[in-house]
């Protein structure tokens, strides 16, 4: 059993006379989605009569809250998409769709930048435009900092670029500067890692997971490489996770 509620789910996000069971997506597999609901993760699909053809029901994404008719022994099925509070979106790739959410209803989003051959004011600038532009708070975070003997002067040139925006430095191999992060980190909300590959969003993941309680990694992390400090992609598809506090 699950409690939905810790997913961020709320009663007043039902429209009047609304019937299903609510869930959030959690991930999306092409047509099949996963879904937290009451009676725990599932997998569901779309109910063809309600998002295609002439519908103008939104086809679900990462973070979505929907109703579903609930099925015990197989896939439930999706029968609407609540609306949302915030939202990250692009093009669409399939003709005459317009534009498609990627991810959905989360109330922070962490820009992340290393601090070696990733940090960029102009690219902070833009990650900072598209978070305010969702709706949702921007925070950023300033990882790696373990590798810099003093990170003051680029804490010093994030904060001016921000205007107001909470800025930290952190290092997930150390834990450095992850307790100021308890203020966003509350039951019911959601956050989105913004930044380039290699700048230790799954470390970050793992380490707040680990100070929640978790004794195992729950994100794959590779080694970057040495010339750019690039990484490559651990992450073959976009999820919603949620850790409690222990």
């Amino acid at each position: 059993m699950i409690d939905i509620n810790n997913y961020g789910f709320m009663p007043n996000m039902m429209t009047e006379c609304a019937e299903g069971v609510p869930a959030r997506v959690t991930a999306v597999h092409k047509e099949r989605y996963e879904l937290a609901c009451e009676y725990g993760e599932c997998f569901g699909r779309l109910k063809s009569s309600i998002y295609y053809g002439h519908s103008t029901e939104e086809f679900p994404t990462v973070g979505d809250f929907v109703l579903i008719d609930y099925n015990l022994n197989g896939d439930s099925l999706i029968i609407k998409t609540l609306e949302r509070k915030t939202f990250f979106s692009r093009l669409d790739p399939t003709p005459g769709r317009g534009e498609q959410a990627v991810a959905a209803n989360f109330d922070y989003v962490f820009i992340m930048q290393s601090l070696n051959h990733d940090f960029n004011i102009k690219r902070l600038d833009r990650y900072l435009t598209l978070a305010w532009q969702s709706g949702a708070v921007p925070v950023v975070l300033l990882t790696k900092s373990d590798l810099l003997d003093d990170c003051m002067e680029q804490l010093s040139i994030a904060h001016a670029a921000t205007a107001g925006v909470g800025v930290f430095a952190i290092s997930a191999h150390t834990e450095f500067g992850l307790d100021e992060l308890a203020e966003y980190l509350n039951p019911g909300k959601t956050i989105v890692f913004l930044g380039s590959s290699g700048v230790g969003k799954s470390s970050l993941v793992n380490a707040l997971a680990k100070q929640s309680g978790h004794t195992e990694d729950i994100m794959a992390v590779k080694e970057i490489r040495e010339d750019d400090s690039r990484g490559r992609h651990t992450t073959p598809i976009a999820s919603l996770l949620c850790c409690q506090t222990a």
